[in-house]
């Protein structure tokens, strides 16, 4: 009996270290957006053309951004910014024509033959200041992988070479230009079907078997990245100001994990570019119940007059005016 239940606490005990804990809301719009779930996806990405598929795909439960706050799923854009050997993968929401919010931005620099660092940095205004994840390992102090059971207690967490990622291959083959998305403000591609937003405990329910990978810092590692970046950074001011009384809110120490919203089936679109929603304002064409109709009565024919009673000649009226 004792070895038949061992094995399954085994596989129990793996099952609940392996799944990450949900972490405390901040409040803050970034709650709605998984900076490892990116890097994830880039590790993974062909190219950027896919890397931004990849974004934009509820499957991946990756993005949960509403920034414009119209129940449905805001759009990532792809764009980039290049130095040298150093390249910044900028993630964007736009909320309206000329209105931009930077989400992240995956900093990568070369920094010799087959050797480049990343990491992913989380915008000032969806997170909390300087939110950087990048992938991790543990290694013995002498520099074999952590692992076995003759594994030291003491462990060094060192930063990861990432040059073999395909998504870096990319960034640093024959094939690199100075990419950006095609789509825009209004126009997204015929395969986009947006979503409403996930609850924030719902959408970090999640499994996310990569979570153990990646893990946040406190220094940057990519410096000539960052600098290029820093100063071409996009802000909303709509942004801006929602977030003024979640700051303040959290100033106080009084956060409060955003509201959970109910999901609903994507929405279709059949035009191969998609246009935004009407405003409010706006009367909608079709409405999307029909006004019940209740039949109306025939109106009663006026009565004709006798045919035995001799009509009046014109004009002659044969009474007051």
């Amino acid at each position: 009996m004792r070895t038949t239940l061992l094995p399954f606490s085994l596989l129990l005990t793996t099952l609940v270290c392996a799944t990450p804990q949900i972490p405390d809301s901040t409040g803050l719009p970034g709650d709605n957006f998984s900076l490892r779930g990116a890097l994830e996806l880039f590790k993974n990405a062909k190219d950027l053309d896919a890397f931004e598929q990849a974004l934009n795909t509820e499957a991946n439960h990756v993005n949960n951004l509403d920034l414009d706050a119209n129940g449905e799923i805001d759009y990532i854009h792809v764009k980039t910014i290049a130095d040298g050997d150093a390249r910044v993968i900028v993630l964007q929401v736009a909320l309206a024509k000329e209105d931009l919010q930077d989400v992240a931005a995956v900093e990568l620099e070369k920094t010799g033959d087959a050797v480049a660092m990343i990491q992913i940095r989380g915008d000032d205004e969806l997170y909390p200041e300087s939110t950087i994840i990048e992938p991790q390992e543990e290694v013995k102090e002498g520099g074999r992988k952590a692992g076995g059971p003759s594994a030291p207690a003491v462990q060094v967490t060192l930063w990861v070479n990432v040059w073999m990622w395909p998504g870096v291959q990319w960034c640093y083959g024959p094939s690199w230009y100075g990419w950006s998305s095609p789509w825009y403000w209004g126009y997204y591609p015929q395969w986009w079907r947006p979503w409403r937003p996930f609850g924030w405990g719902y959408f970090w329910g999640f499994p996310r078997p990569y979570y153990g990978w990646y893990h946040p810092v406190h220094i940057c590692r990519v410096e000539q990245a960052h600098n290029i970046y820093a100063h071409r950074r996009s802000v909303s001011s709509t942004v801006v100001r929602n977030n003024t009384v979640v700051r303040q809110r959290s100033n106080a120490g009084d956060v409060k994990p955003t509201a959970p919203v109910r999901d609903a089936k994507p929405g279709r679109v059949n035009d191969p570019a998609r246009k935004p929603a009407r405003p409010t304002d706006k009367p909608v064409t079709r409405p999307t119940t029909k006004p019940r109709t209740t039949p109306q009565k025939a109106p009663s024919p006026a009565k004709q007059p006798s045919r035995t009673t001799p009509r009046k000649a014109p004009g002659n009226h044969g009474g007051k005016r």
